[in-house]
């Protein structure tokens, strides 16, 4: 493998806040049956033409709205899992939690709401499947890994 290609599990940790005590959450790692989690970043950007562009566009990112989603196959008695399908049918602050995401390079946490929830259904032969959408509440703290 060449230089400074990983594989998505080597690379990449999230966790989950399934319990707040003081403005201090307990993680728990989403992992068991987890098969990928995609980061979109819903970047807002505004684009203008300007007369020195000569016609040609200039955009700037003026706001985001990251949102992690997970996707794979419902285990019971994971804890990432088991408190995720809990929110399911809750909502307002209920579905309120928090992300922590590691890199080989940084640590992203930020507040966020568990939306799309999908922990049941599917077809008679399959595994049921486990998908959500971690969305980002406000601005994360990024920090260099340990």
């Amino acid at each position: 493998m060449a230089d400074g290609l990983n594989p998505v599990w080597q690379d990449s940790k999230i966790e989950i806040g399934t319990a707040e005590s003081n403005g201090t959450w307990t993680y728990a790692r989403l992992c068991q049956g987890i098969k990928g989690m995609v980061i979109n970043i819903n970047e807002n950007v505004v684009t203008e033409q300007y007369l020195c562009g000569e016609g040609h566009a200039h955009n700037e990112v003026t706001g985001m709205a990251p949102q992690v989603q997970i996707t794979g196959d419902r285990v019971e008695g994971d804890t990432a899992q088991d408190y995720i399908f809990g929110l399911q049918f809750k909502l307002g602050t209920e579905r309120q939690s928090s992300v922590k995401i590691t890199t080989s390079s940084k640590v992203i946490t930020c507040d966020c709401v568990i939306t799309d929830i999908v922990a049941f259904g599917g077809n008679s032969a399959e595994l049921k499947p486990f998908n959500c959408n971690i969305r980002f509440n406000g601005k994360p703290t990024i920090t260099d890994a340990q």
